[in-house]
């Protein structure tokens, strides 16, 4: 059962672009008019081959988003999980995610840390909707890094702008923290690390790793089909931008996604 969750977390994972998972963004439950919402398309992604790398790669995954009315979920942006909200201004559940890890064959910089292998994450969130066009969000992560007992902590809002039936502008800002064990899993080097890859020992703490402002522009080509082009840019900071081997501080993740709703 493990094994076949993690297949199909690391899906939901993989179709996500640069903002993906920070945040459970979710369609208030009241404003779901059938028994389930689901959409399916592919998104294309231009993205650093790691966090801080000054190398990048082009990947295409599928994508697909499903949201019950009675507020279980499902997709590629928010991962598996219960909205337990009933009130449109208001969404707090549980649910999981998955940390894809990182290989080291990914880059010839990180030839000699080791992987960090792919980790189910037990969270929670909770967002409040200002209005309709501007929410803070939250969430929490537990399960990542090389023992799995790695904390991640998002704090955001997003604002979004109705251009006009067809067109949608969204932005949204995040602050992410992290804790020792995260933050040594994916920034630290140890001793034996050290001597396999030439960096430094490197302490990492627990802290701010990142703050991210992002943007998108959404299209409906009509009842079915849509169109969502945009990017983000993150600024790496504290022990995770001192890391010796992030290269890239300011990180920028590029991509564009078609679906269809059914």
């Amino acid at each position: 059962m493990k094994k076949y969750l993690n297949f199909v977390l690391l899906i939901a994972v993989c179709s996500a672009h640069g903002q993906a998972l920070d945040f459970a963004q979710l369609t208030p439950t009241p404003y779901i008019h059938n028994d389930v919402n689901f959409s399916l398309g592919a998104v294309a992604i231009s993205m650093p081959k790691y966090v801080g790398s000054d190398e990048r790669r082009l990947a295409v995954y599928p994508a697909f988003d499903a949201q019950w009315k009675n507020g279980a979920f499902f997709s590629a942006v928010s991962g598996l999980g219960y909205n337990f909200s009933k009130d449109p201004n208001l969404q707090y559940g549980l649910r999981l995610t998955l940390e894809a890890g990182r290989d080291e064959s990914r880059s010839s910089k990180l030839t000699g840390l080791g992987d960090i292998n792919s980790a189910i994450e037990p969270g929670a969130f909770f967002n409040y909707y200002l209005n309709p066009n501007y929410a803070l969000l939250s969430s929490v992560r537990y399960g990542s890094g090389v023992d799995h007992n790695g904390v991640q902590l998002s704090l955001g809002a997003r604002a979004t702008s109705l251009l006009n039936t067809q067109h949608r502008l969204s932005a949204l800002f995040s602050a992410n923290w992290a804790n020792n064990n995260y933050a040594q899993s994916y920034f630290g080097v140890n001793t034996t690390q050290s001597i396999a890859t030439g960096y430094t020992p490197y302490t990492a703490s627990a802290g701010l790793t990142d703050i991210k402002v992002g943007a998108n522009w959404h299209w409906n080509l009509d009842t079915n089909w849509s169109l969502t082009t945009g990017a983000s840019i993150k600024y790496m900071m504290g022990d995770a931008a001192n890391s010796p081997f992030v290269l890239q501080k300011t990180p920028v993740t590029v991509f564009s996604a078609a679906s269809y709703r059914f």
